[in-house]
């Protein structure tokens, strides 16, 4: 059984879903305005942020390769 990680940094989410840097950083910009009463879910310690795994869902793309 794989246990997965609790909170994810920047660099891991961009990895995981698959995002460019800026796109990054729009989601963070808007999910910040959203969850900004919550330092459970999105929070920044010593310039990291740290996501948690129940928000990951907001940072995939929006559109769909046609791969």
């Amino acid at each position: 059984m794989k246990k997965y990680k609790t909170y994810y940094t920047g660099v891991e989410v961009m990895e995981y879903c698959q995002i460019s840097e800026r796109t990054l950083r729009y989601r963070l910009a808007t999910l910040k305005k959203k969850y900004m009463g919550q330092s459970s879910l999105l929070s920044k310690q010593n310039n990291i942020w740290r996501i948690h795994n129940s928000i990951l869902e907001h940072f995939e793309p929006k559109r769909k390769s046609l791969d």
